[in-house]
């Protein structure tokens, strides 16, 4: 049988427990948001570092073709020697490729920034009467 000491104590400590269980899963759910606003960065961030890298490529990949064609053009209407040629497209080529071996950097860069901004809250657009009625 439980005195009525034992008792108010047991009260006290289940109500010290309950009102610092709150606390904490308030402070577990702020956690849950962090931990998924940072991951979402994360996919964000590598996302569009992702598209940057395959439009960079495609872009350096559509200059090199057109400098290929355009040498190509130059050397069929005769305008450079066929001497010339091969050191022209070795330039070409040259210049592609170290375009392409910057892309990376440019992308780790591109991703590092994107991670680092900062996010801005964004106020709530009040409806307006006519949407409120809708």
């Amino acid at each position: 049988m439980a005195t009525a000491s034992s008792k108010r104590t047991s009260d006290k400590t289940s109500s010290q427990t309950s009102g610092s269980s709150s606390t904490s899963s308030g402070s577990h759910s702020d956690a849950v948001r962090e931990l998924l606003v940072h991951a979402t960065r994360v996919q964000l961030a590598t996302l569009t570092a992702v598209s940057k890298f395959f439009v960079g490529w495609a872009q350096s990949a559509d200059r090199y073709a057109q400098a290929v064609s355009d040498e190509l053009l130059c050397r069929v209407h005769g305008e450079t020697a066929s001497h010339e040629l091969l050191g022209r497209l070795a330039t070409v080529g040259s210049l592609h490729l170290r375009e392409v071996t910057a892309l990376p950097t440019d992308v780790v860069s591109h991703f590092n920034t994107e991670l680092t901004k900062q996010t801005k809250p964004r106020r709530r657009r009040q409806p307006s009467p006519r949407e409120a009625a809708m």
